[in-house]
Order: structure tokens, then C-alpha cells, then sequence
């Protein structure tokens, strides 16, 4: 059997230079230890921690401390309490071996003994305590693997629930899109029907309220399927630079209103608070949800804060967060309320979720509140404790651009006209419905089933003002192509879009594709007519000023 080969490391410690010559010759012989000797004591323990013996000869005899008072300083110190230490004496008595191994030492030699058998006890006590080092600093390691793989465990399985977390959030947003989507359909064939009915009964008052109810409902489903859309991340946003600041001074008298007369509000925006980019009247009505949810929390009595501040994320926290970004405007509202248990609060943004009653809420605030902060580029979440508050943090993504003022519109009538406007609706009764509107305006309407149909009638020579086409339909030819093709055919033809969900089409990254109209179902005759003649009156305004819409 192979032994290990061990490089015996000795301290001598004793006050007579001879004793040391002595050690030295009988040492000498063996290769694998090596020797190193201090004749004064005090420096023992500085020698010991710069030479790192693992054996220390000690003389029991020496002035200034004698080797029991040494071996005591030895075993006081966690750098050299485990090395072994042999006792060298004249004497051979048992008392003083007695005494030297109560004090510590691991072996006692009369001076002076066989070179071999020093030499042979020196090997033996290195190979012990090595061992003994080993198998601690194993111990140490394994310990500090197992809580590495237990580090290692927690945080993958964090990442999981995440992971799990985010794909059961994309699942359902995609599912509720696509019911919105669908939902909005349904609305707009009813909607538009109430109206045209409304002109029929024009002399039938019972009949005009009746319509006028089922249109408030018809407006209710249209606020929950934005709801929805807006949870899904399939809301088309139009962001605009924004300051925080100012956009919570405007809303100040709504939020009091909202909340009442009971509930304390404090608005805190520094006034160095950067800008955020984002969509001005979604970002309005998450405020003002999260306002109404923290007013129902603290029972209609209590303390709101909202406040905004500048937050830089360091590269690892914005990674965990999934954010491409690292400067951010952060929003918080902040509520004294009743707070939400872990379980509710890890829930709390899943759509329909509420632990309102029944009848108080349809649990699409916070949902929504969540889509639009991720479509917008940000983070939403939660630090609640039952019986204290809540705390909703979002992050906003910074924009380095100034704020500018919107332009006001000018004046132009809502009435309909004489144009000539085809409708691209894959939906028969949509198509239908929209129709009657238009016609109803005065507009000279043209249908068309999808996209290659409604380019089959302009490459046959048909002339349209309008083009007023759905996002969403089949066919070989897309919405946007048409729109691309028909503009090559028909120089300064304005195109208006509509949908109840949104595509890539005219939408990427969530927002809205510049110089896209868009008009979002399902929408009413006077959102219709306004937006109609908004786009002919500035083809007009091009023509007249000699250029063409494009």
C-alpha cells in the first residue's frame, strides 16, 4: 500500500541555542521535515501564525514562560488550538507529564530521544492533525454546499412559481383577448342596432328609454371588454411623454370626488421627478382604480398617499424583473386600509379575482392596472400587511424628451357628409349595422367582405374618400396591405382602422404605429361621425394647402 507522502512542518520553541542544534541534526536525515526555531517565547504565537506548523516543539524549562504557561496560550488561540504540541524536559518524572498533557500537550519527550523515534512522532502527529484539517475543512464544505444547493434550490424554485406565474398571466391575457375581440363584435351589432332604432322611434318615448338603458349597458360591456384588453397587454396604446407630477395635479379634484370627502389625500412628487413615456388616459384610469380599490379597503375612512419618485435599478434587479430598462419613474399608492393576507395578495391581479362582495366590483381594476404597466414597459406590485395597508409600486420607464403641450383640434362639425366611404367588415352584421350609420350621415357607402375584395373594387376603378376597414379579418390580403395598396391607387385616400383587439398590424410593442387612426369597437354614431370627418376635413386642409394625405 501506497502512504501518502506528508511535509512535516516543525516550530521549535526553547531558549537554548544548543537544545536547537541538537533538534536540527536529529531532523536532519528526513527531507519531509522542516524546522524552524524561535529562543524567545513571547514570539511563539507571532511565529506560529507566519510559519503555520503542524508540530510545535515547546521546552517545559525556559525564564520568561516556561512551556505549561505557553502550551495554555497555544490552546487559547483558534489558529493554533488544534496543532499538536510536544513537551520536551529533562525530567522524566509522571507528574510533570501529568500536568503538561492537562495543560494541552499531545506528547511528551525526554530530552533527549532517538532521532528516529522524534522524527517518527513528528510524522505521526503532522499526519494526524493534516487529517483532522481535512476532514473539518471537508465538513465546512459540504456544509457550505448544502446551503449553496439549498440558496441554489429557493431561488429556482422562486423562479419557477414566477415562470409559472407570468405563463398562467400571458395564458389568460391571450384568452381574454381574444373573448374581448369577440365580445366587442357582439357590442357593436347591438349598439349600432339601439341607434338606428333610436331614429325609428324617434315618437315612441317609452322606447327611447328603454333604448337608452340597453345603451348604458352596451357601454358597460364596452368598459369591461377594455378592462379585459387592457389585462391582456391587447390595448393599443398611443404614449406621449408625460410629467408625473402634472398629470396628478389635474386629476386631484376627480381623485377627491372619487374617493369622498372621508379619505385624507396627499399627492408628494419631487420636483426634480423625471418624465415617463406612457399612454396619459390609461395611466389616468389605473390611478384612479387604484384609488377607488384603496378607498373600498379602508372602508370609505382612512389615509391615501400617492407619490412618485426617480428609481435606478442596477443591472441584476432589472434582469429579475424582466425590465429592459433601469431608469424608471415610480408611482405608489398607498393606502392605511385593511391590508391583504399573502395568498389574496399573490392573487390579487389575476382578472375577476375580488374578495369585494358581490355586486362592488368585478375584479378586472387591478388586472388592468397590470397589463398596462407591462405593456408600457414597467412593473406593478404589491406589499400588503393585513391590518396595516397596502402599498401598489409601479414602474414607469423614464423618457429623456421634454413634455409637449397637445395642439387643441379645431372645430369641426360631427355631422356626416357626402363622400364616398367604403366599409372592409369580414362580421355580415357589423358591416350591416355600420353601414346604415354612415348612410344615415349622408355618406355614399361601398361594403366589402375583407381585403382582397375591397382591393378588387379599387383596381376596377371604384373612387373612395374613405376607407373605414376592420384589423382583424381572413383572407390573403391584410388590413394594412390594403391600406398600403389603396394609397398607391387612390393618392390622399384617408384610412381609418377599427378593432375590438388589436393586432401587429398597425400595433407593435403596444403602441399604436405612427400616423394610424384607429377608432376601437365598439363605438357609437357620434364617436363615428366625429372621427369620419375628422379625417376628410384634413384631407381637405392637405389639398388646400397643396399637399396630399398619405
Amino acid at each position: 500500500m501506497l502512504i501518502k507522502k506528508i511535509r512535516s512542518r516543525v516550530l521549535l520553541i526553547d531558549d537554548d541555542s544548543l537544545a536547537a542544534e541538537m533538534i536540527r541534526h536529529m531532523l536532519g536525515d528526513s527531507a519531509d521535515i522542516s524546522l524552524q526555531y524561535v529562543s524567545d517565547a513571547r514570539q511563539a504565537l507571532a511565529a506560529a501564525a507566519e510559519f503555520k506548523p503542524t508540530v510545535i516543539l515547546v521546552d517545559l524549562m525556559m525564564p520568561l514562560i516556561d512551556g505549561f504557561r505557553l502550551i495554555r496560550q497555544f490552546r487559547a488561540e483558534a489558529e493554533t488550538e488544534d496543532i499538536p504540541v510536544i513537551l520536551l524536559s529533562s525530567e522524566d518524572g509522571p507528574e510533570r507529564k501529568v500536568q503538561g498533557f492537562a495543560e494541552g500537550a499531545n506528547d511528551y519527550l525526554v530530552k533527549w530521544p532517538n532521532k528516529l523515534e522524534l522524527a517518527a512522532r513528528v510524522r505521526y502527529h503532522s499526519s494526524a492533525y493534516l487529517a483532522h484539517r481535512e476532514r473539518d475543512d471537508a465538513f465546512i464544505s459540504l456544509r457550505e454546499s448544502q446551503a449553496a444547493l439549498l440558496e441554489r434550490t429557493r431561488q429556482l424554485e422562486e423562479s419557477q412559481a414566477a415562470l409559472h406565474h407570468a405563463q398562467k398571466m400571458e395564458a389568460v391575457g391571450k384568452l381574454t383577448g381574444g373573448v374581448a375581440h369577440d365580445f366587442n363584435n357582439v357590442l357593436q351589432i347591438i349598439g349600432g342596432n339601439l341607434q338606428l332604432l333610436k331614429y325609428d322611434t324617434a315618437d315612441n318615448e317609452a322606447a327611447q328609454r328603454r333604448i337608452a338603458a340597453a345603451s348604458k349597458g352596451v357601454a358597460r360591456g364596452a368598459r369591461l371588454a377594455a378592462q379585459l384588453l387592457a389585462f391582456g397587454r391587447r390595448q393599443p396604446l398611443q404614449p406621449t411623454v408625460i410629467h408625473i407630477g402634472a398629470l396628478l395635479r389635474s386629476m386631484d379634484d376627480m381623485l377627491r370626488r372619487a374617493v369622498g370627502s372621508s379619505i385624507d389625500i396627499e399627492l408628494a412628487v419631487p420636483p426634480d421627478a423625471w418624465n415617463t413615456l406612457a399612454d396619459a388616459s390609461q395611466l389616468e384610469n389605473v390611478i384612479l382604480n387604484l384609488a377607488i380599490n384603496a378607498r373600498d379597503a379602508m372602508h370609505e375612512k382612512g389615509r391615501l398617499r400617492i407619490e412618485a419618485a426617480n428609481v435606478t435599478l442596477d443591472e441584476q434587479e432589472a434582469t429579475a424583473l424582466g425590465l429592459d430598462s433601469r431608469e424608471f419613474v415610480s408611482l405608489s399608492v398607498i393606502d392605511n386600509g385593511e391590508g391583504m393576507p399573502p395568498d389574496v395578495a399573490e392573487r390579487a391581479f389575476e382578472p375577476f379575482f375580488t374578495t369585494k362582495p358581490n355586486g362592488q366590483g368585478t375584479g378586472l381594476g387591478l388586472s388592468m392596472a397590470y397589463g398596462f404597466i407591462k405593456q408600457t414597459g414597467g412593473h406593478i406590485e404589491i406589499d400588503s400587511v393585513p391590518g396595516s395597508g397596502t402599498t401598489i409600486k409601479a414602474l414607469l420607464p423614464k423618457a429623456c424628451e421634454p413634455v409637449h403641450e397637445p395642439q387643441p383640434l379645431a372645430d369641426r362639425p360631427t355631422a356626416g357628409g357626402q363622400e364616398r366611404i367604403l366599409i372592409v367588415e369580414d362580421e355580415p352584421d357589423v358591416r350591416a349595422t355600420t353601414a346604415e350609420l354612415l348612410a344615415s350621415l349622408g355618406y355614399q357607402v361601398l361594403q366589402a367582405e375583407n381585403a382582397h375584395a375591397a382591393l378588387t373594387l379599387l383596381e376596377k376603378g371604384e373612387k373612395v374618400d374613405l376607407i373605414f376597414t376592420d384589423v382583424v379579418m381572413p383572407g390573403p390580403v391584410h388590413s394594412v396591405e390594403l391600406a398600403r395598396q389603396a394609397q398607391v391607387l387612390i393618392p390622399g385616400v384617408q384610412v381609418l382602422f377599427t378593432s375590438g383587439y388589436t393586432e401587429n398590424g398597425i400595433v407593435h410593442q403596444g403602441r399604436l404605429d405612427p400616423g394610424v387612426s384607429l377608432l376601437n369597437k365598439p363605438y357609437t354614431e357620434e364617436s363615428l361621425a366625429r372621427k369620419i370627418r375628422q379625417l376628410l376635413c384634413r384631407d381637405t386642409d392637405a389639398k388646400e394647402g397643396g399637399g396630399s394625405a398619405g
